[in-house]
């Protein structure tokens, strides 16, 4: 056992030799930057000659859209930047520096090209994070700065919120023209295999153009890529937030025409649903960009279920005008009678007791009709003939009173005595008495008459509404609806 332990120690003690021993690698790679610094400005662009430009290639890699801040016409995006140039003084023969391939230098140490973002509107304008440079072995310098960037982006509202924007990103030297510095897209261009997607804006493509542009101060072309997003929003939120419950508040409109103008709920009812619609009106106008450019399909949606409901509102005022009027303030023309009273409701197949309407006879009930005339004072005589019990009988019982009477009145009725006198007296007072009592019913019944008159005209009045309204509204929501670029997305 002693021996054992004994053998033990020194295996022990040389394995901890070598462990903590300083590998020779690192004293390589310490030797590789000390020959890459050596010499080395990082003023001076990495060309062999220089009359030529440096190469450099971008490719952006989206993460995420964070945000598009429709109102002020902003868009928050997540992104990698990966810059790629040759630079001849940091090659090395990985032979000589125990096969190391690659190192890493901060930013800042060596050369990069003063690539920007055209069109940030960050408050640092350059939002990117130093990250350190891969130099490999062959002279190629990889850099991938990842940013969350902030850049201007016009916003059209006009398809709102059925509508498609296209983003950009625009990258160019600032101080390098197009003879020194060449910005070229890289391969894969616009990378979007780790984008996470986004709840409210769906990304059907991208793509990637290189320009060249010249300015009034230099003859030299700058030369610049602009990195297309081309982002189409997502209605499903707003379907089912926005659009349907205003669709259904709209149709609440309808119900008022269906509501008896007895009910006094009318107007209370309209006007709830105007605010309504005016509440969803300023939802969408938060959310829009204070612009005059243009009107967003949603704006335009709400603003017609506005005057529908305006018109509405209007219409049933009107139709409580026609029922609450009576033949002390209003005469019912005979053209008015003839349109509301027989017409209209023909058109909209409605009925009303006692009045049959139909093609064959809807002449004889116009105010003017003879067949009309006549059928009333036919309808006057039924009713007298049912009331006295016989036409004949009734005019016979009338003739002898009245002759009675007269005979009475000359004083030349010898033959009755002071009672039958008296009789004849009392049944006199008695008919003048029924005669004004007839009258007034017969006026009664007029006014009464005149007035479901108007009572009707203000039904057909809510009636004829009812279908305009309805394929007003149906036609206008679809119309609308279906004018966008698309319905789902």
């Amino acid at each position: 056992m002693m021996a054992a332990g004994h053998v033990f120690i020194p295996v022990v003690w040389l394995f901890l030799f070598f462990i903590m021993r300083p590998c020779d690698s690192s004293a390589d790679e310490r030797r590789l930057y000390d020959d890459l610094k050596r010499g080395y400005n990082l003023l001076e662009r990495p060309v062999e000659n220089h009359s030529l430009p440096v190469t450099v290639y971008l490719k952006v890699s989206l993460q995420q859209l964070i945000d598009v801040d429709e109102k002020n016409q902003i868009l928050h995006v997540n992104a990698w930047l990966d810059y790629s140039w040759t630079d001849y003084k940091l090659r090395w023969d990985i032979k000589e520096y125990a096969n190391i391939s690659d190192v890493r230098f901060p930013a800042g140490e060596i050369w990069k090209p003063d690539v920007l973002l055209y069109n940030s509107v960050d408050s640092n304008f350059d939002s990117t994070y130093p990250t350190n440079m891969v130099v490999y072995h062959t002279g190629v310098v990889s850099w991938i700065p990842p940013g969350i960037f902030k850049i201007s982006c016009k916003i059209d509202i006009k398809w709102f919120p059925f509508d498609e924007q296209k983003c950009f990103f625009k990258f160019g030297s600032w101080t390098y023209d197009g003879f020194k510095l060449d910005l070229q897209p890289a391969e894969g261009g616009f990378d979007i295999s780790e984008y996470l997607p986004n709840g409210e804006w769906a990304l059907p493509s991208t793509t990637v153009e290189r320009s060249e542009k010249f300015y009034d101060c230099c003859p030299e072309p700058y030369p610049d890529l602009t990195f297309y997003l081309h982002m189409r929003r997502r209605t499903l939120y707003y379907g089912f937030n926005l659009i349907m419950p205003c669709i259904l508040t709209t149709l609440m409109t309808l119900l008022g025409f269906t509501l008896p103008p007895d009910a006094g709920e009318k107007i209370t009812l309209q006007i709830t649903v105007l605010l309504s619609i005016c509440f969803f009106l300023s939802i969408v106008s938060e959310m829009s960009p204070p612009t005059s450019e243009a009107v967003p399909l949603l704006g335009i949606f709400f603003s017609c279920c506005m005057v529908v409901v305006t018109a509405a509102t209007g219409f049933t005022v009107y139709v409580l005008n026609l029922h609450y009027r009576t033949p002390e303030t209003h005469e019912m023309s005979n053209l008015t009678r003839s349109v509301m009273l027989y017409w209209m409701p023909y058109c909209l197949c409605m009925e009303r007791p006692g009045v049959p309407l139909s093609w064959n006879t809807l002449p004889s009930l116009l105010p003017w009709s003879k067949d009309k005339k006549k059928q009333s004072e036919s309808l006057i005589r039924n009713v007298k003939e049912v009331e006295e019990g016989s036409r004949h009988n009734s005019l016979d019982i009338e003739r002898r009173i009245n002759h009675c009477l007269k005979l009475l009145a000359a004083g030349t009725a010898t033959s009755l005595d002071v009672g039958q006198q008296a009789t004849l007296l009392i049944l006199q007072r008695i008919y003048n008495e029924l005669t004004f009592m007839t009258k007034r019913m017969l006026e009664a019944d007029e006014e009464d008459a005149a007035a479901n008159d108007w009572k009707f005209a203000a039904m057909v009045i809510d009636r004829l509404c009812l279908f305009l309204f309805t394929i007003f509204i149906v036609g206008s929501t679809c119309g609308i609806l279906f004018s966008a670029p698309y319905i789902i997305a």
